[in-house]
């Protein structure tokens, strides 16, 4: 049996804590900290029998909510183990990013993976998952080979015997088809990159993004660079257009520079051994962030972060590009900090082809997210505006875009989330939910129905 934590427990402050991502915290009548597959089917057997609602946690990064619940959280954090086996590596459930990089650089050895090393693996990989390695290497869902998983009725399955579970389980998303207790990824070897940040003023920012758009995603494969378009939370700071990414040398990063034309105004370069950029990450604020061991659960951040994305086959038109860049500098709040990030994709995310795996958004050129921060205190205050601000900015760049939206960013906001989502896979998803869990036991606001609903 899991350990269970009640609200009345000193340790329910610190278990219920979730990522931010709504204006409002959802309290679950109890926490179900799993530390084996038997555990799991014994907190999906007490919410079955209680009648309780529940969600599956291990990152708790949802920003639409869907690891939160009133009812039971079922907490995989516990499920932390991590083994590596040559070209192979078997972690549980409950791993997170920061972890396994960690762990996978000592064996001079990577699985691509986001930027951020608190986001669980798993949940990554149910929804596809993307970082600096993956033009080159693949969505993270593309290195999976292995997953056990926990079915509705609590059976335990191998999901690669099951060529439909398996292919959906390869960027469908979470919570639809059972809980991963553990996965296994090919990791292939590591070797040097040299990450970058480099800084312009605003004023360049509309050249910025038509260049961008024109270079970056049909780049060698090792090239990864996003435009982060900023608008500082002071007021008084002004907004900073920047290039953050990595790629094989120095002399990449030259090139970028002499093509785009103008100098930046700050730049840091940093050239990482093989192991070194497993575990380093660059960022807006450094270009080889290392990141403290620590459990996420215990790292309190107050405030909301919201976010809408979009794909794109295809520049945005000019006065698409002027009307973003003046919705995201206007009318700016205290405490409130914008972004726009144009992330390349082509490379090893489009060789795959889109039947072959859940995911869906293989042909796309760019991937673009509109997102906000607010600090201590401006959730309650200040979310339901922000969320009508992102969409007003989303709105002017959705007609120019595929339709697509990115899955481990739930929208719930968007009107045809499935089709978004799950594009031309939609109808097999259906049909493997239908196969695995026909009574939506696995089910939150967004998740694949095997029928049309009129929930």
């Amino acid at each position: 049996m899991p350990d269970l934590v009640f609200p009345a427990d000193p340790a329910y402050a610190l278990s219920r804590n979730r990522f931010i991502g709504r204006p409002d915290e959802v309290l679950p009548r109890a926490v179900a900290r799993c530390a084996d597959v038997e555990d799991v089917r014994a907190a999906l057997a007490l919410a079955r029998e209680e009648g309780w609602s529940f969600a599956l946690r291990s990152g708790g990064h949802s920003n639409a909510g869907h690891s939160s619940t009133t009812g039971l959280s079922i907490d995989l954090t516990p499920l932390d183990t991590v083994e590596v086996h040559g070209d192979r590596v078997t972690i549980g459930g409950g791993v997170r990013s920061g972890r396994l990089a960690r762990v996978l650089a000592g064996h001079g050895r990577l699985v691509p993976l986001g930027s951020c090393p608190s986001v669980g693996v798993v949940g990554a990989a149910l929804g596809g998952g993307f970082g600096c390695d993956g033009r080159e290497f693949g969505l993270t869902c593309d290195a999976l080979v292995a997953a056990q998983v926990v079915l509705a009725d609590g059976r335990v399955v191998e999901a690669s015997g099951d060529d439909d579970l398996f292919w959906a389980l390869r960027g469908a998303g979470g919570g639809h088809f059972g809980v991963v207790t553990a996965a296994t990824f090919a990791a292939v070897p590591a070797r040097p990159r040299t990450h970058l940040v480099l800084e312009w003023d605003f004023r360049y920012a509309s050249a910025l993004v038509s260049w961008w758009q024109r270079i970056l995603p049909d780049a060698p494969d090792p090239v990864s660079v996003e435009l982060q378009l900023v608008v500082p939370e002071d007021t008084d700071a002004d907004p900073v257009a920047l290039l953050v990414g990595a790629v094989p040398d120095r002399a990449a990063v030259d090139a970028l520079v002499a093509d785009f034309g103008v100098p930046p105004r700050r730049s840091e370069i940093v050239d990482l051994d093989a192991a070194q950029a497993v575990v380093c990450r660059p960022t807006p604020h450094s270009a080889a962030a290392v990141d403290p061991e620590r459990d996420p659960l215990t790292h309190h951040r107050p405030g909301m972060m919201t976010c809408r994305t979009a794909f794109f086959a295809d520049p945005l038109p000019d006065d698409a590009t002027a009307a973003l860049l003046a919705h995201l500098t206007g009318e700016r709040e205290f405490g409130e900090s914008r972004e726009l990030s144009f992330t390349p994709w082509r490379g090893a995310y489009g060789r795959v082809p889109v039947a072959a795996t859940a995911f869906a958004h293989r042909d796309a050129a760019f991937l673009l997210k509109h997102s906000v921060l607010l600090g201590p205190g401006g959730a309650q205050r200040r979310g339901a505006a922000v969320l009508d601000r992102i969409t007003a900015g989303w709105e002017i760049a959705r007609p120019h875009g595929t339709g697509g939206v990115y899955p481990n960013f739930p929208d719930p906001a968007h009107a045809d989330w499935p089709t978004a989502y799950h594009g031309a896979n939609l109808a097999r998803l259906r049909a493997v939910k239908a196969r695995f869990d026909p009574e939506e036991v696995f089910r939150h606001a967004q998740s694949i129905r095997p029928r049309v609903s009129s929930r």
